[in-house]
């Protein structure tokens, strides 16, 4: 019977959906977000935190559903996920070992679909709470099973490692001070060097409820004590905060019955970048540039796929297409070599302002890298445009000048003398 669990996804942006009887799709964040996600419920309606997002994370919607869906909720059993992470329901077990798997898209759609003929629920009934199975602790991430020539960390030292501020400090002084019951569980959990992650987990309607108005009045305290959650430095933070906490609650509450499920990791880019190169290798550029028009919305790498873009439409010779890809890579750009590969690109166009801004926010970015000024004086002189070199060299004047540019720039000042500029 569907109607006897619910699963809610979190989706930030419009990627591909699972939707279902059983799997809910919601907006995270819709109170402050820019896309427009039709197929997901928004979690800023009702009681909210919406607008915490960029602190909460996937929280948010925990909140949501608590304040909200929980109110009125008739399902034995109620979870969570995200857009690209699934709980892995058929294969749940008794046995906690550390697996994360990762397929593509196609394939956990092929998942999904043998899901709708499942009573799901039937798997969660020999028990109170299921978990994804527990990953080990790295410097910079996690991982089901342990790297040999890697070391992994107890659970607070790769939180001050990871993330470098003083959260678990101040966590460990509300616990103390404001829920003392959980104190020795909580400095259990910090030498646990494999945890129970991603926010996701399955538990039986009423010990949901429990642990949420646990978790959230404690983070809701976490914040007071840390001066206010909106702070550049903690975005994220009370996000990450929750996959350690339900480890501290359930080191306390140990009276329940665990199951775990493996979670699938769900990798969007792998069917459309094999595509693309399939197309790319038989030379069809057209069809290659549709296929990654298609997967530009959910791609991890805007900027990667839209300059590929461009520069298959430079290899078919449609240069006002280039042009608007080259506005599309620069609105995605990130670092300063992002800025000056395009500003080549741009050049090669005779784009002559998009290009001059390309290099300048190239030079902004990384105002040490002399190589980028030296190659925006070298376009200036091709364009031959006094004012334009007049600008490469205020850059270039920030590094030491050799004997060879001293001359140049003082011949420059000569020309400049004479034109009376």
């Amino acid at each position: 019977m569907t109607d006897r669990l619910k699963i809610f996804l979190a989706y930030h942006k419009n990627t591909p959906s699972y939707k279902s009887e059983v799997f809910q799709p919601v907006y995270a964040g819709a109170q402050s977000g820019k896309e427009t996600i039709d197929f997901a419920l928004p979690d800023n309606t009702g009681d909210n935190i919406s607008a915490l997002n960029p602190y909460y994370c996937e929280l948010t919607m925990h909140y949501w559903v608590l304040k909200n869906y929980l109110k009125t909720a008739k399902e034995d059993y109620i979870g969570f996920g995200h857009y690209r992470r699934l709980p892995d329901i058929p294969n749940i077990t008794d046995k906690d070992y550390p697996s994360i798997f990762g397929c593509t898209y196609s394939e956990s759609l092929k998942l999904f679909e043998t899901w709708k003929s499942l009573d799901l629920a039937e798997y969660c009934t020999p028990y109170d709470i299921i978990l994804p199975c527990s990953v080990y602790l790295y410097a910079n991430t996690v991982n089901p099973v342990l790297r040999e020539n890697e070391p992994h960390y107890n659970m607070y030292d790769q939180f001050k490692i990871e993330h470098d501020n003083d959260l678990l400090d101040t966590l460990s002084s509300v616990i103390e001070q404001e829920f003392p019951d959980y104190a020795e569980a909580l400095k259990s959990t910090f030498k646990q060097d494999k945890i129970h992650c991603f926010n996701m987990y399955i538990m039986k309607r009423d010990i949901l409820k429990s642990f949420l108005n646990w978790e959230f009045e404690l983070l809701d305290k976490t914040g007071k004590a840390l001066g206010g959650w909106e702070q550049e430095k903690y975005r994220r933070m009370a996000g990450f905060l929750g996959e350690r906490l339900i480890n501290v609650w359930l080191q306390k509450n140990n009276n329940y019955k665990i199951g775990y499920f493996p979670a699938l990791m769900i990798d969007f880019d792998a069917d459309y970048i094999k595509e693309a190169n399939r197309l790319h290798s038989l030379g069809d550029y057209s069809k290659e540039i549709e296929v990654l028009k298609e997967y530009l919305p959910q791609a991890s790498d805007k900027f990667g796929v839209s300059t590929t873009i461009m520069q298959l439409y430079g290899l078919l010779n449609k240069q006002e297409e280039v042009k608007k890809y080259l506005k599309t890579s620069a609105d995605c750009a990130k670092t300063a070599e992002d800025y000056y590969n395009l500003a080549q690109i741009s050049a090669k166009y005779k784009d002559k302002n998009e290009t001059i801004e390309l290099y300048k926010k190239a030079l902004e970015l990384n105002a040490d890298e002399k190589f980028y000024a030296q190659s925006f004086l070298a376009y200036a002189k091709a364009l031959k445009d006094i004012d334009t070199i007049g600008l490469a060299w205020n850059y270039m004047r920030k590094f030491n000048l050799n004997k060879e540019e001293q001359s140049d720039y003082e011949h420059y000042l000569k020309i400049k003398d004479m034109l009376g500029e």
